[in-house]
C-alpha cells in the first residue's frame, strides 16, 4: 500500500453514533474470549485510539446467579467507558434478564453475540448457531430490545455475526439476516468476515463483509452502522478494511493481543500519516504494573 492510499485513508476515523451513544473513534475492541477482561480493556484504552470495549462472552445466567466468574468479567470501573457487554445465549427470556442486569451494572452498550464458532457455545445454540435458526434470532433480538433497547433511557442493542455457517455460504445467511434485525431494532452490526466452518483459518472475506454494508445501506435512512471485523493485524488493515467494504467502523480481536496500541497507531496513522513510535519493553512492564496496581 502505497502513500497516496495513506493519505486516501486520512478520512476513514472519526467519531460514530451506535443509537444514542457517540464513539470519539470508530475504532472497536472485539470481545475476545478469554482475554478481554478489565485489565486487558485498561491496557488499550491507556494507549488511546479506543472508540469502544467489550467485555469477555457473558452468560446471561451466571450473571443473573451471580457466579464469581461471570461477576468477575462483566467487572467495570468509571475509566472503563464506554464499555459494551457482550452476552450469549439462546432462550430469549433469559437473554433479556440478563440485558436488564448488564444494563442496570453500566453496560453502555449491549452485543448479542452470533458469531462465536467453539464447540461449548455452539452446541448450547448460541454464538454463531444462532444464523441456523433464524426465528429464534429475531425473538432474542425483540426481546432484548423490549427490555433495555426502548423507553425515556434506552441502552442500544447490537450484534456480532458472522457471514453464515456454511463455506462458503450460498447466499451468505448474514447479507439477508442483518437487515432483518435492524427493522427489529438492532442499532449497530459487527460483521466477522467468516463463515462459523472456517473458525479462524483462512482469510476473512471482504467481498462478503461488503455485501452486508450493501444490504444493510439499502435501507436508507434507516441504515445503522456496519464495523467489519477479522484480520487486522496492523493499522493498513484498518484502512483497507474501511475503503474495501465501506464499513463505518473497525473492531479488533486477536490483533490486539499482542498490540494494544493498534488503535492508537491506527488513530494516528489515518489523521496525521504517521505512526507513532512503538513503546519500549520498559514502557510496556510499567504499563501492565500500572493496571495491575489499578485493579486491587
Amino acid at each position: 500500500m502505497n502513500r497516496s492510499h495513506l493519505l486516501d485513508g486520512r478520512n476513514k476515523i472519526h467519531s460514530m453514533f451506535i443509537g444514542n451513544v457517540q464513539l470519539a473513534t470508530n475504532l472497536l475492541l472485539a470481545p475476545i474470549a478469554g482475554y478481554c477482561d478489565l485489565a486487558f480493556r485498561t491496557i488499550c484504552r491507556a494507549q488511546g485510539g479506543l472508540g469502544l470495549a467489550c467485555t469477555d462472552l457473558l452468560s446471561p445466567q451466571g450473571l443473573l446467579r451471580g457466579t464469581a466468574t461471570s461477576l468477575d468479567l462483566a467487572r467495570s470501573n468509571d475509566f472503563d467507558k464506554p464499555v459494551g457487554m457482550q452476552l450469549y445465549g439462546a432462550d430469549p427470556t433469559i437473554m433479556a434478564d440478563g440485558a436488564r442486569w448488564a444494563r442496570d451494572h453500566g453496560a453502555t452498550i449491549i452485543d448479542i453475540n452470533m458469531g462465536c464458532p467453539v464447540d461449548k457455545v455452539t452446541k448450547k445454540d448460541g454464538g454463531s448457531k444462532l444464523l441456523c435458526d433464524p426465528d429464534r434470532t429475531m425473538k432474542i433480538v425483540e426481546a432484548v430490545v423490549a427490555a433495555v433497547g426502548d423507553g425515556p433511557a434506552p441502552v442500544p442493542v447490537t450484534c456480532k455475526m458472522r457471514l453464515g455457517w456454511f463455506n462458503p455460504p450460498h447466499p451468505p445467511v448474514a447479507e439477508w439476516l442483518a437487515p432483518r434485525l435492524v427493522d427489529a431494532g438492532i442499532r449497530a452490526v459487527t460483521i466477522h468476515g467468516r463463515t462459523t466452518e472456517q473458525k479462524f483459518g483462512g482469510e476473512a472475506s471482504l467481498a462478503g463483509i461488503a455485501g452486508v454494508v450493501r444490504a444493510i445501506r439499502a435501507k436508507g435512512p434507516h441504515a445503522v452502522p456496519v464495523i467489519g471485523n477479522g484480520d487486522i493485524k496492523e493499522p493498513l488493515d484498518v484502512i483497507r478494511m474501511i475503503r474495501e467494504t465501506g464499513c463505518d467502523g473497525v473492531m479488533i480481536g486477536r490483533g490486539a493481543l499482542s498490540t494494544p496500541w493498534i488503535f492508537r497507531d491506527a488513530w494516528s496513522l489515518m489523521t496525521t500519516g504517521v505512526v507513532p513510535t512503538q513503546p519500549t519493553h520498559e514502557a510496556q512492564n510499567l504499563q501492565v504494573k500500572w493496571v495491575k496496581v489499578k485493579l486491587l
